[in-house]
């Protein structure tokens, strides 16, 4: 068993790269380093954590204040989270601009797959400090299941009774505790798919006749991407701990008052932008999980492509980056309050949105068609 774990080292190590990969191909590796921090700051907080609707918010705070070294753990996690999906962000804007779904949508898909996984636990984890915001945001999103036949069942089964509460908070934790590592075991999967058909590159050329492993080229790479990761998680946790988090968060729970704004984590406003933005609980919930899941269907508009790149597309590529704009407004509309030239705005930025997404491959295979047709 050692020597065949020894071969695949050495193969993986001796594993053909194309020579062009640029700093956005350290993504992956960040990734991985990332989620390797969040699981092991998780199973620290989680031997001082009680899950329990009247002991939750007094085990946050002995964690912050009389654990040894709980406050680290603590900040470090919160910013982890923040920093996981920024990375995340860019790792599917690179497989975007660069066409990664082109060439292997097996590892697309898995991809799509790990990230709305990851946005499940990154919810679950946003619960569990128990203040105003893990309370009604919990009841906002669970009520998404009665749109959909059997869905008020479904949701009395989560909860464990006809109102959140203890039990529903210790089912959130244990599935906040679990869901990590089958992350972890799909993302090994998805290594594996990547060395199935070889890593893409910024030109979008098949370069296997012209490859370099990847020790020691990319292994001293990924280091460096490691050093200046860790350098900017250490920032953040320390010298912004609170950045992103909702002053509302540390507040304890008024299950009698609801809060005039109601939003998740910066990285979850865009999804409630569109949830927003329509009238109809129904239609809003499906174009908000649509939102996120939409990104799988690239592969099907863009099978035909001869090239991948969006370089040599100049319309495709225009089109993307008023894609990236366009989340960063949604994820602003987001955080405001639902109610007139946001309501609009949400509006707007929800076609747009998904306008884009079917715009970008199809313009890519206009360009292609037309170019050839004229060297023809």
């Amino acid at each position: 068993m050692s020597s065949q774990l020894k071969n695949y080292y050495y193969s993986a190590l001796k594993y053909p790269c194309p020579p062009n990969l640029n700093i956005w191909w350290n993504m992956g590796s960040l990734l991985f380093l990332i989620l390797s921090v969040q699981i092991v700051s998780g199973l620290l907080l989680s031997v001082s954590y009680t899950s329990d609707e009247l002991l939750a918010v007094k085990s946050m705070n002995y964690i912050l204040r009389d654990a040894n070294y709980g406050w680290a753990m603590r900040v470090i996690h919160m910013g982890g989270a923040s920093l996981f999906f920024a990375l995340i962000y860019m790792h599917i804007c690179r497989g975007v601009y660069y066409g990664s779904y082109i060439k292997n949508p097996h590892l697309w898909y898995s991809g799509v797959t790990l990230y709305f996984i990851s946005m499940g636990i990154a919810f679950l984890g946003y619960v569990l400090p128990w203040g105003v915001m893990s309370y009604w945001g919990l009841t906002v999103i669970t009520n998404m299941l009665t749109v959909v036949p059997g869905g008020t069942r479904m949701l009395q089964l989560f909860q464990g009774s006809f109102i959140i509460g203890s039990v529903t908070l210790k089912r959130v934790f244990i599935l906040h505790f679990l869901l990590p590592f089958v992350v972890l075991g799909l993302s090994v999967v998805h290594v594996l798919l990547l060395h199935e058909k070889g890593s893409s590159n910024p030109l979008g050329l098949d370069l296997s006749n012209f490859s370099i492993p990847f020790h020691p080229y990319y292994t001293s790479k990924d280091l460096v991407g490691f050093a200046f990761g860790l350098a900017i998680l250490v920032g953040l946790a320390f010298t912004f701990p609170k950045v992103t988090a909702d002053p509302l968060q540390w507040q304890i729970v008024n299950k009698a008052q609801t809060p005039k704004v109601i939003k998740p984590e910066w990285y979850f406003l865009f999804a409630y932008a569109i949830l927003r933005s329509i009238p109809y609980k129904a239609a809003g919930v499906s174009m908000m999980f649509l939102s996120i899941v939409s990104i799988a269907v690239l592969p099907l508009l863009g099978n035909r492509s001869k090239t991948q790149s969006m370089v040599i597309c100049p319309i495709a590529e225009l089109v993307f980056f008023i894609w990236v704009a366009n989340f960063m407004f949604l994820t602003i509309v987001g955080g405001q309050e639902p109610a007139g030239v946001w309501v609009m705005g949400g509006q707007i930025g929800t076609f747009v949105h998904f306008f884009c997404l079917l715009i970008m491959p199809l313009s890519s295979l206009a360009w292609e068609s037309l170019l050839f047709d004229t060297q023809e």
